[in-house]
């Protein structure tokens, strides 16, 4: 897991592991960054400070826990995990306390976002066969679908001043970005080629959205405008560079 400044300067390391650490969520204060890795040999949710320091596992079960999402209060962690044999939706407290299963289906549930008034969370799940965005109560009631394409729909990201939704689709035949209402309205596509681009994460003031493509042969880091215009690469690496998530302090 590495850091930079919104520009792609000033590139930081803050993991140094033979493991795989990913896809890091900032805390609403900037001070911690929960992420998953397998450095105990399957995926946990783990938490360290913001420079990398103080790295404390938070979840312990053989089954995979993933993709770590923080309230916007910052005292709660969602999650999902795969230890009720299929993916499921938990929430947890910071110090990972309090894990409470928050969706029981036999689909996948996976990937929460949760609302910036801390009211509900997105998720992505196959209940509908192929996936869609979903959106429920913070306790895992009154479920409702979100989306409705024949192509998959994953990994929602709930826009900070709180109408919309931005998410990554194939409904079009190739993996894109898209942004609808945070009602399911009005989906519109913002980005258009023939490389796949994912994890289109919104920076604090709602106006641009960080996201990686490998457009370019390799996956990096771009950034664009909340309405798709004015798309710029953040990263060059012969590595993969993915899983962008913005500070909330915008830097």
């Amino acid at each position: 897991i590495y850091t930079m400044n919104e520009d792609g300067s000033g590139v930081v390391r803050l993991t140094n592991e033979p493991s795989d650490d990913a896809n890091p969520s900032w805390s609403p204060d900037c001070s911690k960054v929960a992420f998953h890795s397998n450095r105990a040999g399957n995926n946990d949710i783990y938490l360290m400070n913001a420079d990398g320091t103080g790295i404390t596992q938070l979840t312990t079960d053989s089954a995979t826990d993933q993709n770590a999402a923080w309230s916007p209060a910052g005292s709660k962690i969602a999650f999902w995990s795969a230890r009720t044999g299929n993916n499921d939706v938990f929430v947890m407290d910071v110090d990972g306390s309090n894990q409470t299963r928050l969706t029981d289906h036999p689909g996948n549930d996976q990937l929460p976002a949760w609302a910036p008034d801390g009211s509900r969370i997105a998720f992505s799940t196959s209940r509908e066969r192929n996936p869609e965005i979903f959106v429920m109560n913070i306790d895992g009631t009154a479920p409702a679908r979100l989306t409705n394409s024949p192509g998959r729909d994953f990994n929602a990201f709930w826009s900070p001043d709180g109408p919309k939704i931005s998410f990554w689709s194939d409904r079009d035949g190739n993996q894109e970005i898209y942004v609808m209402g945070a009602d399911g309205t009005n989906p519109v596509r913002l980005t258009s080629n023939e490389a796949r681009d994912g994890n289109p994460s919104w920076s604090p003031d709602s106006q641009r959205i960080l996201f990686w493509s490998d457009r370019d042969g390799q996956e990096e880091i771009f950034v664009m405008n909340a309405d798709g215009t004015n798309q710029v690469r953040l990263t060059n690496n012969a590595a993969r560079d993915v899983a962008p998530d913005w500070c909330g302090s915008g830097s």
